[in-house]
C-alpha cells in the first residue's frame, strides 16, 4: 500500500509540475506529454489506444482513465482496496483518508486545464496526510517497516525514472523547445520535491550533472537514491527471515557509496541510473519473494492433518 500511495502522490506531482512547465514552451508539433507518459512508463499503451496527442486526452489518460492501470485513479483505487484487506491493523482514520483519496481521484472532468491543478494539490496534500498519520498513528514495528520499505523503494524507482526521462531527451536529440535548460531541470526537482533542499546543498547554478549527482548521491534528502537505500536497509534490518532482501539492499548501498558517487562522474550517468534502476526492482522482487510467494510445502507425512480453509 505504500508504495501505491507514493506513486499517487509522485504521479500527482508531476503532472501537475509538467502542466505548468508546459505553458512556458513555444508552440510546437510536438507531443508535449512523450515525456510524462515515458517516465510512468505508458507511452506505449497511450499509442495502442489510439488516443489524439492533445493536452486533454493526456491528460485524461494519466489522471482519470480506468483502463489505464498506472493512472491516478487505478493507483488510488488499489490503495484503497489494500487499506481495506488490513482495515483491523492500520489506523481507522486511514481507513477514511483513503476512501476520501479515491473519490477525490473518481470525480469527472479532474483532467481538465481549468480543473487539473487545484484538483492535484489536493490529492498530494491528502497522500502526504495519510503519510503523517501512519507516522504518528501507527506502532513502530514490523508492520510500519514494511511501509517504510515500500516507500524507500518507490521513491527511489521514481527518481531514476525522472532523471532517465530527462537524459532520453538528450540522447535522441531534443527539438528547440525541449532542450533542457536550467529552467527544465528545475523542473525535474520539483517533480522530486527536491529543489528547495538542492539550493540548500548545492552551490551555483542548475545544471544536469549537478541535479542528477544530488538525487543519486545525497544521503541526507528523504528521496534521494542513496538515502532511499539505507532507509530500505533500515527497515529490512527490522524484519525477521530478512537475509536476501537485506543484502540486496546492502548491494544496492554499497555500490551507490563506493562506486557511482565516490568521483564525479559525468561520463556515464545514464548507466549508473539504470543499474540503480535494475538493483531496486531485484530488492523488491527479493522481497516479495520472501515474504509474499508462497514456498513449496514437504511431502505429507502420516500423522498429519489436512485442512481446508475457506
Amino acid at each position: 500500500m505504500a508504495r501505491h500511495l507514493e506513486r499517487a502522490e509522485n504521479t500527482a506531482r508531476l503532472v501537475s509540475v509538467h502542466s505548468e512547465t508546459r505553458l512556458d514552451w513555444p508552440d510546437s508539433d510536438e507531443f508535449a506529454w512523450e515525456p510524462v507518459l515515458r517516465i510512468t512508463g505508458t507511452l506505449d499503451d497511450f499509442e495502442a489506444r489510439g488516443l489524439s496527442r492533445t493536452d486533454e486526452d493526456a491528460a485524461e489518460f494519466l489522471l482519470s482513465d480506468p483502463w489505464n492501470p498506472s493512472s491516478l485513479l487505478s493507483i488510488c483505487a488499489r490503495a484503497r482496496e489494500n487499506n481495506r484487506t488490513l482495515i483491523d491493523i492500520l489506523p481507522r482514520e486511514s481507513w477514511e483518508e483513503v476512501n476520501e483519496l479515491h473519490q477525490l481521484t473518481a470525480q469527472p472532468g479532474v483532467a481538465r486545464a481549468d480543473r487539473r491543478g487545484e484538483h492535484l494539490r489536493e490529492v498530494i496534500g491528502r497522500a502526504q496526510a495519510m503519510a503523517g498519520l501512519f507516522l504518528g498513528a501507527l506502532n513502530d514495528d514490523e508492520g510500519y517497516a514494511v511501509l517504510r520499505l515500500g516507500r524507500a523503494i518507490e521513491r527511489g524507482d521514481f527518481a531514476t525514472r525522472v532523471m532517465l526521462g530527462r537524459l532520453e531527451i538528450i540522447e535522441h536529440g531534443a527539438s528547440d523547445h525541449q532542450v533542457l535548460r536550467g529552467a527544465d531541470w528545475v523542473g525535474a526537482l520539483r517533480s522530486l520535491t527536491a529543489f528547495q533542499m538542492y539550493r540548500r546543498s548545492v552551490l551555483g547554478p542548475v545544471t544536469g550533472p549537478r541535479v542528477i549527482r544530488f538525487i543519486t548521491c545525497s544521503t541526507v534528502f528523504p528521496r534521494a537514491l542513496a538515502y532511499c537505500a539505507r532507509e530500505a536497509e533500515r527497515a529490512l534490518a527490522r524484519l525477521p527471515g530478512s537475509s536476501l532482501p537485506l543484502a540486496a539492499a546492502e548491494r544496492l548501498s554499497t555500490a551507490l557509496a563506493s562506486e557511482h558517487c565516490l568521483v564525479d562522474n559525468e561520463a556515464k550517468p545514464t548507466a549508473i541510473l539504470t543499474a540503480v534502476q535494475k538493483d531496486l526492482a531485484a530488492l523488491h522482487e527479493s522481497f516479495a519473494a520472501t515474504y509474499f510467494v508462497p514456498q513449496p510445502e514437504g511431502p505429507f507425512r502420516a500423522g498429519q492433518r489436512q485442512t481446508q480453509s475457506t
